[in-house]
């Protein structure tokens, strides 16, 4: 019998983020071993620093590249199917020198796209790049989107053929849902979690709070270089924001369930699913988010969630004092995020979805 490898190449932390963790708890799934199924992996994560989408690349990029490059060349002969876990722009370069590796050495690659950027960066490619993409990505054996309206995009846009793209969500560790929901009543505490960068709408957070006596929130996560200064100005001391350092991964949920309800009124170029958002679902917490990107498909608007404009504090601090004035509305949102979650769920996704296709693969 032929062993049944595969090679999973993506980031792990450090530094805290939504692609970095749900890559770490991929590969800790269960259902790989359930499967007969050994896993081995390439960390291609830059480290503890945060980066920024538009952040141009540098030759210490060049020379990381060319690490991991190496380091994919090396075990690659051991393994029977590779999967590229990768954001858009990752994919866009050293996922094109890998994906033609495991076409050269006829290993099947698996590629997940983090975000939903892709197409849109694809599409924007000269002419010659646009068709090298579009061939080595038509010649994957799955190309995995993370949401429903970059699926379409992929196809309509990018030109990737429909028999290649896959929806395949962000998910939850089975282990981390609940079978019940703690119900609460709604007090005003409210938390940020992920990366503080004025692309999540932190600042759009302090100045809906600003001021205002009845509302908290603590925010969570590594704050990126180029805005600590200005964000730890912005919380003023005594003030209704505080910054509380770092969660863990393991307590993401337990941290989001000590609070009334999730602020993300993001405006970042590449949002999809976030992980925080489903992880909120998870721990019975609605969420006040930005009707932005592909982020309605997962918040509906007045059911697990509110929606408001990007860079509009005052509509955020409208949704507040709607919750705190509607114990019955903020009940309905909880309980509905609640199950919500459960559509996400690791047995849903990578069991269903994933191990399935990889399995097939192997077979």
């Amino acid at each position: 019998m032929k062993q049944k490898r595969v090679l999973l190449i993506g980031p792990f932390p450090p530094p805290i983020g939504g692609d970095t963790v749900l890559t770490l708890n991929l590969l800790k799934s269960e259902y790989w071993s359930r499967a007969g199924i050994e896993m081995d992996c390439v960390d291609t994560s830059p480290g503890d620093r945060v980066r920024l989408v538009d952040e141009k690349l540098s030759p210490g990029d060049v020379l990381r590249g060319i690490g991991i490059m190496s380091r994919v060349l090396r075990k690659l002969p051991r393994a029977r199917v590779v999967l590229l876990w990768a954001n858009c722009r990752f994919i866009c370069t050293m996922g094109l020198p890998i994906t033609l590796s495991c076409l050269v050495t006829r290993r099947p690659i698996v590629v997940k796209a983090f975000g939903a950027m892709l197409a849109e960066l694809i599409g924007a490619m000269r002419p010659i790049r646009k068709r090298l993409t579009r061939f080595l990505l038509n010649r994957t054996a799955c190309l995995l989107s993370e949401t429903k309206k970059q699926t379409g995009e992929l196809v309509g846009v990018a030109g990737i053929s429909p028999a290649r793209v896959v929806l395949f969500p962000n998910f939850l560790a089975d282990a981390s849902l609940r079978l019940d929901r703690r119900a609460k009543r709604f007090a005003g505490r409210c938390v940020f979690l992920g990366q503080i960068k004025a692309e999540k709408g932190v600042f759009d957070i302090v100045e809906a709070l600003r001021g205002q006596s009845e509302f908290r929130c603590d925010f969570f996560g590594p704050i990126v270089d180029r805005d600590r200064g200005a964000f730890m100005e912005a919380l003023s001391p005594g003030g209704a924001c505080a910054y509380r350092g770092m969660a863990e991964p393991d307590s993401v949920m337990e941290t989001i369930g000590g609070y009334d309800v999730l602020l993300l009124p993001s405006y970042h170029p590449g949002e999809g699913y976030p992980a925080v958002i489903l992880q909120a679902f998870a721990a019975g917490v609605p969420v006040i988010a930005s009707d932005w990107k592909d982020i309605p498909e997962i918040v509906e608007d007045g059911v697990t969630g509110i929606l408001v404009p990007v860079k509009a504090p005052a509509r955020i601090r409208e949704a507040l004092r709607r919750l705190a004035a509607d114990a019955d509305l903020y009940e309905s949102l909880a309980e509905s995020a609640f199950v919500s979650s459960k559509g996400f769920s690791e047995s849903a996704v990578v069991n269903d979805i994933l191990v399935a296709r990889v399995s097939r693969l192997l077979s």
